[in-house]
């Protein structure tokens, strides 16, 4: 069963960000600067890490969405999250990055977001097998 949080009302805390995760669309609010991976496992979104965080293992990479979504009802503009830092740069630069992907571990929320968890980042897969 999913559990979702449900979404404070908007004369809550304004500096606290949306953050909509799909496919799950589990949502909450969060203080601005609060890690993605941070509000993932606050959330209990399905997004793997076994690194601890520090940026090596590349298993919480995340998609984030900008522009309207009238379904969640927010805007995201393209400073929602952080700017790349030094982690993401030398993974990208040593290993690469799909475009448009960060570091969940790395990115920082800065405002209302939409966030999208790759299946290749997430701890169960859903598998389709045609035989038994």
């Amino acid at each position: 069963m999913t559990r979702v949080l449900p979404v404070p009302s908007p004369d809550s805390d304004a500096a606290d960000a949306l953050v909509v995760f799909t496919p799950s669309g589990k949502r909450g609010r969060f203080p601005l600067g609060t890690p993605v991976l941070q509000a993932a496992r606050q959330l209990g979104v399905d997004l793997d890490s076994v690194c601890g965080g520090r940026g090596i293992c590349s298993k919480c990479q995340i998609t984030p969405q900008f522009g309207e979504f009238p379904k969640h009802g927010v805007t995201v503009t393209e400073d929602a999250l952080s700017a790349w830092n030094a982690v993401e740069e030398r993974y990208d630069r040593i290993r690469g990055l799909k475009e448009g992907r960060r570091l969940g571990c790395q990115a920082k929320v800065e405002g209302d977001v939409v966030i999208d968890v790759p299946p290749e980042s997430q701890v169960h897969r859903q598998v389709v097998r045609k035989a038994a």
